[in-house]
């Protein structure tokens, strides 16, 4: 008997290391939303035309440079077609505006401001390969961030005047922004991506009632991207612009009705505004 069970002992202690072995040979998956992501570094400049419904004030353009570092992800969506690529980007961003970047003289007419902001967001949409590296991916993006917004007093305007526009001045105020864009990407590795961004600041947080705005809004984009995958689906080139056109003109007109009211369709009141056209430069490696 005590033969045996020391046979027994020797074949399991000759066994245990490669089972030990096998193991460690075996790696755990990576999460899907780890599998493809590749660094990225955005660099961005453009103009700015700051508003402010509620304000008579006229408030001065300004330049906007941006820095924007994420993960990058693009890859061929055969189930679309041979040619079509889902991009997406997750970044974080720091922001600064001011009239100092747009290399024009002061209006004396206008208020001199400034902004520097930082956030997270998430751009995605398809892409169409149109040759080689060259692949063009039209997206829409959404983002949260904190402002700190500063204006000048401008001595030929009366102090009572710039009434609401001193919620914002001088503290970091919560917001939300919509892009659309194209990136084109002309290298692998690098692009060119034209934007136009609507940037809006609260000038307090009301969470119950711009959660339910956020509901809604992102509740409509569920529904265009379900409607424009069946487009992909048929007529994949018409549905990567239809993605495009439907998801951003939602949008648009999203942000649109709430210029007025910043947790549309609840009663609330304006935001700060900034419209701004930007071009950048996208590095992934």
């Amino acid at each position: 008997m005590t033969g045996k069970i020391l046979i027994a002992l020797i074949v399991l202690l000759i066994s245990v290391p490669p089972a030990f072995s096998q193991e460690k040979k075996e790696k755990k998956p990576r999460p899907e939303w780890l599998t493809g992501n590749k660094p990225s570094v955005e660099l961005n400049y453009g103009v700015s035309q700051v508003r402010l419904n509620t304000s008579p004030v006229s408030l001065s353009n300004t330049g906007m440079i941006e820095l924007r570092l994420g993960f990058t992800r693009q890859y061929d969506a055969k189930s679309y077609g041979k040619n079509i690529v889902n991009y997406s980007n997750n970044f974080v961003f720091l922001s600064n505006a001011s009239g100092d970047f747009t290399g024009k003289p002061e209006d004396s007419l206008s208020v001199d401001n400034s902004l520097w902001r930082f956030g997270f967001g998430n751009k995605e949409g398809y892409g169409i390969k149109a040759g080689g590296n060259f692949i063009i991916s039209p997206y829409n993006a959404g983002s949260f961030a904190w402002s700190e917004f500063r204006y000048d007093n401008n001595p030929g305007i009366e102090d009572s005047v710039y009434g609401t526009l001193n919620d914002f001045n001088n503290a970091f105020r919560f917001g939300s922004t919509w892009e659309a864009g194209i990136n084109f990407q002309i290298v692998k590795g690098f692009s060119i991506t034209p934007m136009y961004e609507i940037s809006h600041v609260y000038p307090r947080h009301l969470f119950g009632k711009q959660a339910m705005s956020s509901l809604i809004e992102f509740s409509g984009l569920v529904l265009i991207d379900a409607f424009t995958k069946q487009i992909l689906k048929n007529a994949s080139v018409a549905g990567v612009l239809m993605n495009f056109v439907l998801k951003n003109a939602y949008e648009f007109g999203f942000y649109q009705l709430r210029k007025d009211q910043m947790n549309w369709p609840f009663t609330s009141t304006a935001p700060l505004r900034y419209n701004t056209f930007k071009v950048g430069m996208n590095f992934v490696f």
